[in-house]
Order: C-alpha cells, then sequence, then structure tokens
C-alpha cells in the first residue's frame, strides 16, 4: 500500500518562504505526528469540486469580489512548493473546504487561504513508469482517486491521505499509462487510458468508486468488424486513440462525454487509411453501461498528431444542447447535441498546411504536434455567450522518413517532426458562442496551456510556460494586470470563496515536453487575493468571537509553536491567559505580533479569524 507524509506541523513559516518551502516537494518521508487540521467551511463558502469546476466543463463562476475595478491591486497570500523539479499539469479541485493536487507521485491536501499542507500521500511505483505527467484527482464521497505513471488507479481517504484501494488497469510494459483526471460520479469513477503514441490502443473505464472493481471498458480503438472497415487489417492492434485530459457528465442525461486523441502512427496516415474511428473524436457513452450513445468524428484518418485532448463544454443557447471542444488541430468546434453536427468551427491559432502529408524534405504546418488547444478546454460565460480558449501558436516541419515496425514501449509516430523556433507563442481567444465569430483575442510571448477561468466580476485569468499570470477584461480583452509566477503555467487556475473572501489558486512551475524555451521553475501552489481593506477595516476586537471555528483555527496556525492545549514551546505559555490578558490586548497581539511571531493577519487570517482564535485562546484552563 502506499505511504502517506503528515506534514501539518511545520507549517508556521515554510509554507510562506519560497526557499525553506521546497523541502516538504522531495519525495522522501516527511512524517511528522501530526497533520495540520482543515479548518471546518463556513456559510458562502464555495468549492471547486470537478477539474473544470462543474461536471459539465465549465469554469465559470459567479464570484464578484475580485472584479475589473480592483484587480489591480491582487496580492499573493500564501505559496507551497509541492515537489521537486518536474511535470505540474494538474487540475486542482476544492471540496468542504480543502485543495487537492497532484505533482507526479504525489497527491496533496491543502489549506485554501494559507497553503499549509494538510497531508501529502507518496506513491512507490510498482513498475517502471512510462510517464510522470498527472493532470490532478476526483472527488467521491470522501474519497479521492487518482492514475499513476505505472497504470494503477488508487483511491485515498480524502481527510487522511490513506491509501484506500488501487487496481492495475494494464500492463505499463507496452507504454500503456494514466495520466488523465478521472471524473468521479454516481459511485463510479470513471478513466481513461493513455499511451497512444506507443501505439497503445485507447479505453475508457468505469470502476466502482468503493472497491476499485472495474464494472466496463470500452475500446476507444475498435476492431474493424465493430467500427465499419475503418481501420485495415490489424493497424487497429496498435491504433492509439488515447484520452489526455479529463471528461465531462451530464448528470441529468448520464451521458459522458470523452475526447478521443490521435491515431498511431501518428504521421503515416497512409498504413492505416480508412476513418480510423474512434481517434479525434468526442464519444457520448452512457456512463451506467459504457455503451456508444453517439459520436462525431472531428478528423478522419489524422496524419499531423492532432489530438483531441481537450475536454468538451456543455452548454444550452436558445435552449438548443450544444457541445464546444478544442483541439490541437488549432479550431474551435461547437456541436449540436441534438443532431450531433458541427454547427461552426473557429480557428484559434495560426492554420498553414493543416491537410498537408509529410514530405521528405520536410512540409511546414501550423499548429504543430505542440500546438492548437492542448488539454485544457474553454470556459463558457453565459452573461455575454462567449467561449474564451487559450491556444499555442507553434508550427512544426513534418518529415516523411523510413521508421522501425511497432516494438511495445517504443515511439510509433511514423516519420519525424521538429519544431519550427525554439518555442512557440500563445493566443487566447473569445468566440461568440451563437455565431462562431471572434470578439477579440490577445497574443501572448510563450503557448497558453493552462487553465481559463472566468468570473462574473468581468475578469478572465489565464497563463502561459513564461510564468505569467493574465489578468483580462472579459468583455474586450483588455489586458488589467500581468503578474510574474515564477514558473510555467500548465495546471490549474482555479478561484474560491473562502473565509470571507475570493481566492485565486495557480499551480506554477512545470517541466513537460511543452517546456521548450521557456521558464519551467519548480511546482509551486501560489494563492493570491485582494488586500484585506474591508476586513481591516472591522475592528477584530469588536466582533464576537466563535469557539469552534477559533479552535480550528489555533490548531492549523498556532498550535506548532504554542502547544495544542496552549502549554507552550517555542512559543509562549497560552493557557490560562484569560487571567492576565483580555480580548482586546489578545487580538492586538495578533495584529501586532512580537518578535519571532509570524503575521497572520490581514493576508492568512480574516477579521473574524482574528477574534474567533483570541477568543479560544482566553477559553484554554490554566
Amino acid at each position: 500500500m502506499g505511504s502517506t507524509r503528515a506534514l501539518g506541523d511545520q507549517q508556521s513559516d515554510w509554507h510562506k518562504d519560497p526557499s525553506r518551502a521546497g523541502d516538504v516537494g522531495i519525495d522522501t518521508d516527511l512524517s511528522k505526528e501530526q497533520p495540520t487540521l482543515a479548518l471546518p467551511p463556513e456559510g458562502g463558502d464555495t468549492d471547486w469540486p470537478y477539474y473544470n469546476n462543474r461536471i459539465d466543463g465549465d469554469r465559470y463562476l459567479s464570484l464578484t469580489e475580485i472584479n475589473r475595478d480592483n484587480v489591480a491591486g491582487l496580492v499573493e497570500a500564501c505559496r507551497v512548493h509541492v515537489s521537486g523539479a518536474g511535470p505540474f499539469s494538474a487540475g486542482t479541485i476544492l471540496v468542504h473546504g480543502v485543495i487537492y493536487t497532484t505533482a507526479w507521485r504525489s497527491t496533496l491536501a491543502l489549506q485554501p487561504a494559507t497553503c499549509d499542507v494538510v497531508w501529502k500521500a507518496l506513491y512507490a511505483p510498482e513498475q517502471t513508469e512510462v510517464y510522470n505527467a498527472n493532470r490532478g484527482v476526483a472527488y467521491w464521497n470522501g474519497k479521492l482517486f487518482r492514475g499513476t505513471g505505472d497504470d494503477r488507479m488508487l483511491a485515498y481517504d480524502a481527510d487522511t491521505g490513506r491509501e484506500l484501494w488501487r487496481t492495475k488497469i494494464g500492463d505499463p510494459s507496452t507504454g500503456e499509462y494514466l495520466a488523465a483526471a478521472p471524473l468521479a460520479w454516481n459511485g463510479k469513477v470513471f478513466m481513461g487510458t493513455a499511451g497512444g503514441d506507443l501505439g497503445v490502443p485507447g479505453r475508457m473505464l468505469a470502476l466502482d468508486a468503493d472497491t476499485g472493481k472495474v464494472l466496463w471498458s470500452f475500446d476507444t480503438v475498435q476492431h474493424p468488424d465493430r467500427a465499419g472497415g475503418t481501420w485495415p487489417g490489424t493497424t487497429w492492434k496498435t491504433g492509439g486513440g488515447s484520452t489526455w485530459s479529463t471528461y465531462t457528465l451530464d448528470s441529468q442525461t448520464g451521458e459522458l462525454f470523452v475526447t478521443v486523441s490521435n491515431p498511431a502512427p501518428a504521421l503515416d496516415a497512409k498504413v492505416r487509411m480508412g476513418d480510423n474511428l474512434y481517434s479525434d473524436s468526442v464519444l457520448a457513452l452512457d456512463a451506467g453501461s459504457g455503451k456508444l450513445l453517439w459520436h462525431v468524428q472531428l478528423r478522419k484518418n489524422d496524419n499531423h498528431d492532432y489530438d483531441v485532448s481537450a475536454p468538451a463544454v456543455l452548454l444550452t443557447i436558445d435552449h438548443r444542447k450544444l457541445i464546444a471542444v478544442g483541439s490541437k488541430d488549432g479550431f474551435l468546434y461547437l456541436i449540436d447535441r441534438g443532431t450531433h453536427r458541427l454547427r461552426w468551427k473557429t480557428p484559434v491559432t495560426t492554420i498553414l498546411n493543416v491537410d498537408a502529408d509529410p514530405t521528405p524534405e520536410g512540409v511546414k504546418v501550423c499548429p504543430g504536434a505542440k500546438g492548437g488547444v492542448e488539454y485544457n478546454s474553454p470556459v463558457y460565460d453565459p452573461s455575454d455567450h462567449l467561449l474564451i480558449v487559450g491556444a499555442v501558436d507553434w508550427c512544426y516541419n513534418l518529415f516523411k522518413t523510413p521508421y522501425p515496425p511497432y516494438a511495445p514501449g517504443a515511439p510509433y509516430i511514423g516519420g519525424k517532426m521538429l519544431p519550427v523556433g525554439d518555442s512557440g507563442s500563445g493566443w487566447i481567444t473569445a468566440v461568440d458562442a451563437r455565431s462562431g465569430k471572434e470578439r477579440w483575442r490577445y497574443h501572448t510571448l510563450a503557448p497558453v496551456i493552462a487553465g481559463i477561468t472566468t468570473t462574473q466580476g468581468g475578469v478572465t485569468f489565464a497563463g502561459d510556460t513564461s510564468g505569467s499570470l493574465y489578468v483580462l477584461r472579459t468583455q474586450d480583452g483588455k489586458l488589467l494586470r500581468k503578474i510574474d509566477t515564477g514558473g510555467a503555467l500548465a495546471g490549474g487556475i482555479i478561484s474560491y470563496q473562502t473565509r470571507g473572501h475570493q481566492y485565486l489558486a495557480v499551480n506554477s512551475g512545470n517541466v513537460s515536453r511543452s517546456s521548450w524555451g521557456t521558464v519551467a521553475g519548480t511546482p509551486t501552489l501560489i494563492v493570491y487575493r485582494l488586500p484585506e481593506t474591508a476586513g481591516a477595516a472591522q475592528d477584530p476586537a469588536a466582533l464576537a468571537p466563535q469557539g469552534e471555528h477559533g479552535a480550528a483555527v489555533f490548531h492549523a496556525s498556532c498550535a506548532v509553536c504554542h502547544g495544542a492545549s496552549g502549554q507552550g514551546g517555542e512559543g509562549a505559555k497560552l493557557a490560562g491567559v484569560s487571567s492576565r490578558s483580555t480580548q482586546a490586548e489578545i487580538v492586538h497581539l495578533i495584529i501586532d505580533p512580537r518578535a519571532g511571531m509570524p503575521k497572520l493577519y490581514p493576508g492568512s487570517l480574516s477579521a473574524q479569524d482574528v477574534a474567533d482564535v483570541a477568543g479560544y485562546v482566553r477559553s484554554l484552563p490554566p
């Protein structure tokens, strides 16, 4: 079974200090006696329970505290290094007051306002890992689920990080592994396999959330008899068709929407002449049985490695149910769920020779294999019917060259692809969902592959692989703020409300196949918020303390120095302090701490937090 690392007893200052915070990210035994306690949610707190916030894939939020008029004042609240140098492309989630994310073999639970580590679980591979990137976790009924680079599915207790079960999906020696963020719903965990560029035919599976038992499996590359002869001979056995990101579900109809990547070999379409079902497709499966309900193939007989890897977004316009999906071919598509027909497709990056065959001399195509819409989907702003999507502008030269026959575990590309230039640039594009017409677009100096988040406050958050976090005015794409995070943004950008304030959490630092010419950085979760002007205007000494919440704040932020019972240690003894200090005096000490004490207000603690913890401290018996 996997091991759990509880790190909470050291949260007093390392989570504020980037130079020391890296200690918690090294995959070694960092066990402490007692984990940090998660603070219970308050009324008005919000969750981000799925990779894309909602199960229908839409990342739009109705929060307004951070808005286009005040975003210039955004400040860093906290940061924590989550691992050593490596990939950090996970889509962060937040459930019941706890952030969950992954970095390679690590799965972490963090406090959303302070970055304190609640727990960290480390997976020890049972076989050689094929690939070390991971897109994140899914949550269901107190459990977390994730995949591994050696083809295992894991379940953890969301409160403690204790491993509950693991299921071996297949054989990683063939090149199969699990990279996507699973989706959990109605007692099932949905997960697809990766390894298509190694010639592994893809599969989509459902597992029992309580036991890990496989309930059904659907082959995303079908036997010719079941796929209308769209794969000649035995090419389907090495046909690719992986899933890379996450999935979308209509909880009313039970339709599970799966986006499927390119066929293999990626560049030699003639060896597998035919439509190559169901590569480069959007599949609608019955979530209960795994039966195929319908599909739309966006590109047949793909010869450019143009995955449809970003998850679909479900939306309704004028009472019509629709699907928006971006592709590595550089287009954003809108599909009618009723007729299964394409409504429109709009380019969101440079387009050149998208249908050209590779040649011995090389042919320039745009986008290239690392271009277009990668593994994060568009966001839909219903207030103005806008779809906003990030994309990569990076061309490649494709060469027709001799290549070895398929060998298990080896790349199966069918030619050679070389990037034009050391790195690409990026686009953030807003498209009118009704017409497909471009409303505005913003050009970035580095690829945009991280998540896009839009709020009712009129702002859109995005990031690129140079480490820049962009805040754009949703109405017209005007740049309102640009923040250097210090590391490539390739994963989650989420926003939420906790303890009465809106926060923005960003995954910064990434080393992956998309890292050429970028500022990689160290995997770090960074949390931003507005300065607590409203909270600071309140007098914490005038607020009525709430004892139960005060106890949670104390154990999370104070007990490490003052002792779990206030008995003292590195910090002063607090037990019995009520006999010598008033509520106002303790509040003042928290606001204006003595030398050596961390300054937690304003920033990590709200005015109410200060009042509550002061009241709790005064309740400690001598």
